[in-house]
């Protein structure tokens, strides 16, 4: 990373545990043995303020700071070195200027401990298709080593939310909250669970409680924000639907981000709200904007769009909803087929 004039925003999130009294000690003998030989007053941190005896961690909560690019990479490459005593956690850290993104790291432990290597091993197998049971059974053998391990705990969660497996996603989560109350990952995966049980008041608590404890640097803080709308529309909190709504539509995402393929699902949720607050014509305008956009895989927002932009044109008496509804009913929406029988008649 070059050298660039600062002060520079600087974002620092995470926790590393080190399991023990013992491995702590080494840990507060390693910083303070590198802060006299090396980095003397270049972090962007002291000691007492994130290394935290009660619980054996080093803490870094959620926050903004001003400084120099060198004190961000000191303190990165320290954090680095401290994660090599750790047994689970990471921590993030951005530094930003005016111009966007100047560097990023994401740590985490990378030893040979069975813990380190079980989490790493079953995070990996999470993303392939198929390798669900393995990687649950890595998982839980990083639990096995490390009780308190909150990252395998929602990582299993995870996969055992994609096995139908309800009750235990369910345990898997909250048993992360309740070691990790900052790690945004757990709160989205018990809100989807919620959503399933159409618990839209509980699940956009939760979402909301991601969005707290994520950046908007971080693809999950905006899908949980679209989540929470999807909530709040289903509770008919219009107006608060609307706000998240088009913050996310206002955002460039690049196609390499997930969110990119969510737009679609955004413009249409955002259409469906302002058809809730009785504003038709600017919903049929949502309605366009989700239609003009690349559906890719989700169908499904492509004809709830045609079918509520429909019932939006039918409201201020545009006779073209007939074709909104063909298209519709033509993909399979018996709604759409219903609506087209009775206004016809």
């Amino acid at each position: 990373m070059s050298i660039q004039q600062g002060p520079f925003r600087l974002i620092f999130k995470g926790r590393l545990d080190f399991g023990n009294e013992r491995t702590f000690e080494k840990v507060q003998l390693h910083w303070q043995g590198r802060m006299e030989n090396y980095f003397k007053t270049n972090l962007v941190f002291k000691m007492e303020d994130v290394l935290k005896p009660e619980t054996f961690s080093l803490l870094v909560p959620q926050q903004k700071l001003m400084g120099s690019e060198k004190s961000w990479r000191m303190t990165v490459e320290l954090f680095r070195e401290l994660a090599q005593y750790a047994t689970a956690g990471y921590v993030a850290a951005w530094c930003l200027s005016d111009e966007g993104t100047v560097d990023q790291a994401f740590i985490e432990p990378s030893t040979d401990k069975v813990a380190v290597q079980e989490y790493l091993r079953g995070k990996q197998l999470v993303g392939i298709p198929g390798q669900e049971m393995e990687a649950a059974q890595a998982l839980s053998r990083a639990i096995e080593k490390y009780e308190r391990h909150a990252l395998a705990y929602e990582r299993r969660g995870y996969v055992n939310y994609k096995l139908g497996n309800y009750d235990d996603a369910l345990h898997d989560f909250e048993r992360s909250i309740s070691l990790h109350p900052h790690h945004p990952d757990a709160y989205y995966g018990r809100g989807k669970l919620r959503m399933r049980k159409n618990d839209w008041a509980g699940a956009a608590e939760d979402f909301g409680l991601t969005v707290q404890n994520s950046l908007a640097l971080q693809p999950i803080h905006w899908l949980a924000r679209l989540r929470k709308a999807e909530c709040l529309v289903n509770l008919k909190k219009y107006a608060e639907a609307c706000k998240d709504l088009q913050l996310f539509l206002k955002r460039n995402f690049s196609e390499s981000d997930p969110n990119f393929y969510r737009l679609p699902r955004a413009s249409y949720l955002l259409g469906k709200a302002l058809l809730g607050l009785n504003d038709p014509s600017s919903a049929i305008e949502a309605f366009d904007r989700a239609l003009s956009m690349p559906a890719g895989e989700d169908q499904r927002s492509r004809v709830e769009s045609l079918l509520h932009r429909a019932i939006a044109k039918h409201q201020i008496g545009r006779p073209e909803y007939t074709l909104d509804l063909r298209a519709a009913a033509q993909m399979g929406s018996d709604e759409a087929a219903r609506l087209l029988d009775t206004w016809q008649r």
